[in-house]
């Protein structure tokens, strides 16, 4: 089983430190990889004993054991090579869409499919879905429960403190699915209204930055993807948004009758409105 799968598995059980390292790991394979004990400790500022305690915790017999494991894993992803090149010449939007793309690719190596399908599976055959996200995870939130709304029907967006959409909360239960939007500093009011949703028998469903984000630990099913801060210490959200095209990709895919059928009745609608200019 791969390291990813064991930490995602396991994360509920471990301790503050060994979530530090369990996350360090997912960030870091390859330098974990390669790196002593002693070096490790010193770099994620955990004692060796945590360590060695997060290995005994994901079922190795050893660190050394656990590392072999990572190393196992790396061999069989794809090596994304960083090419510096990009970076170093002097057009400034080259080298911002060259870092964009890296950490696109760094991220999608990693990327677990049988996460991702999970994702797709409830959003997909729940009878009302939520897209809940705040602040700057509203934009997102709004992007991606359109076109659900347009693909499937019965999805709402809800922003955060009052809008009319905040009352279907009232209506939550086992056939509705909060997809959950949450980066850190992780607004207190989403993680609200997922629980209260959950509460009433709702599945959640969580796009985060990391295990130790509350959104994970409170989703039933999550999706880590990379989100990184910009010169201007803004979230940069082009992982995130590469994850919603390939959901809403995949859903099309499983559902192309209906949703083909969906997608027409509403082009008659819009052209009985004489919505669109062209």
């Amino acid at each position: 089983m791969k390291i990813e799968q064991l930490i995602r598995e396991k994360v509920s059980f471990l301790s503050a430190g060994q979530k530090k390292v369990a996350e360090y790991i997912l960030q870091h394979l390859d330098s974990f990889s390669y790196s002593t004990l002693a070096k490790l400790s010193k770099e994620i500022s955990v004692s060796e004993t945590t360590i060695i305690r997060l290995a005994y915790s994901l079922g190795f017999e050893s660190f050394s054991e656990m590392q072999r494991t990572v190393q196992n894993d790396i061999l069989s992803v794809p090596t994304v090579i960083k090419d510096d090149s990009r970076l170093d010449s002097g057009n400034f939007y080259q080298n911002i869409i060259a870092n964009e793309l890296h950490s696109m690719e760094n991220w999608a190596s990693h990327l677990n499919q049988e996460d991702m399908d999970q994702i797709v599976t409830h959003l997909s055959n729940a009878k009302k879905r939520l897209i809940v996200g705040a602040r700057s995870s509203y934009s997102a939130a709004l992007w991606m429960g359109t076109l659900l709304n347009q693909l499937l029907g019965n999805t709402k967006v809800v922003h955060e403190f009052y809008d009319s959409n905040f009352e279907y909360l009232t209506e939550a239960s086992e056939d509705t699915v909060v997809l959950l939007i949450s980066f850190a500093r992780y607004t207190k009011w989403s993680l609200k209204y997922a629980q209260i949703a959950k509460n009433h028998g709702a599945k959640i469903l969580a796009i985060t930055d990391s295990i130790s984000s509350p959104a994970w630990a409170l989703a039933d099913h999550a999706i880590i993807t990379e989100i990184n801060l910009n010169e201007m210490g803004f979230n940069s959200f082009s992982c995130l948004y590469c994850l919603f095209d390939s959901i809403v990709a995949k859903i099309r895919k499983t559902r192309c009758k209906s949703i083909s059928t969906r997608l027409h009745d509403l082009e008659e609608l819009y052209s009985d409105f004489d919505l669109f200019y062209e």
